[in-house]
């Protein structure tokens, strides 16, 4: 792991560096922008206003014969509308949010992955290891080197959850996360995995691009979606597995 974690840097650290910067920024810009636009689209389909602007309510000269406690219910069953609509909003812009995250994927691994490939026959001289081993290794490396990028998509929801949807139930949030992060661990090992079979680049965002919008287009804002996800990067994983044991990559 030593050897490998040495092998992904090179010489042109510091503009890798300023790559990975950037590709956060942009994911982390894309993400505020799709969840300011859901929560204050949520705001507005799940609130309630006054009576003067059309909608049902209750002005404030009028004596209200119900208890307190009936509004303070009221007011969290608003914002637990509001959070649901919140991540179905996000939800539809999904195909935006695959793109970004597939190209700040690429970003992120490609300068790893390069290196990784062009020196697999090298460290198996040098580490007593597998093929098997060495590319699980890179795997986890990936997930490491890619954590930024799950910090950046993950500030937004939670300072929208914090400041604007403080004390409803995180049924919502918690999916939201939940999707947009199982998402991540596909693109992530999707791009880790074909770039490694392939060695072309073209070829893998090509492919994780497909792949993502044909799941996103076909899957609803549920668990299963969560599952689904998961359960594509588990499959990935045991093909890279089955063909890093038979040897059969083009390296």
């Amino acid at each position: 792991m030593k050897l490998l974690f040495r092998t992904s840097f090179s010489d042109y650290l510091l503009l890798e560096i300023f790559g990975i910067v950037i590709a956060t920024f942009i994911a982390s810009l894309t993400t505020a922008y799709v969840v300011g636009t859901s929560i204050y689209k949520a705001s507005i389909v799940g609130g309630e206003v006054i009576p003067i602007l059309g909608v049902q309510g209750h002005l404030s000269v009028q004596n209200s014969e119900k208890s307190p406690e009936y509004y303070a219910n009221k007011y969290f069953e608003i914002k637990e509308r509001i959070a649901s609509l919140f991540g179905k909003f996000v939800w539809s812009n999904i195909n935006l949010l695959s793109t970004t995250y597939t190209i700040g994927a690429f970003v992120f691994l490609f300068p790893f992955v390069y290196r990784m490939r062009i020196s697999l026959v090298p460290l198996l001289f040098r580490e007593p290891t597998s093929l098997v081993h060495l590319v699980l290794e890179g795997l986890i490396l990936s997930f490491l080197f890619l954590l930024p990028l799950y910090i950046s998509i993950l500030a937004p929801i939670i300072i929208v959850s914090k400041f604007w949807l403080s004390g409803v139930r995180f049924s919502s949030i918690l999916l939201l996360s939940s999707i947009l992060i199982s998402l991540l661990i596909l693109l992530t090992v999707t791009v880790y995995s074909t770039y490694i079979v392939w060695g072309r680049g073209d070829l893998t965002v090509f492919f994780t691009l497909l792949l993502a919008f044909g799941f996103s287009s076909n899957l609803d804002f549920n668990w299963k979606s969560v599952l689904i996800y998961l359960g594509a990067s588990m499959g990935i994983v045991l093909a890279l597995i089955m063909i890093a044991h038979r040897r059969v990559m083009k390296i």
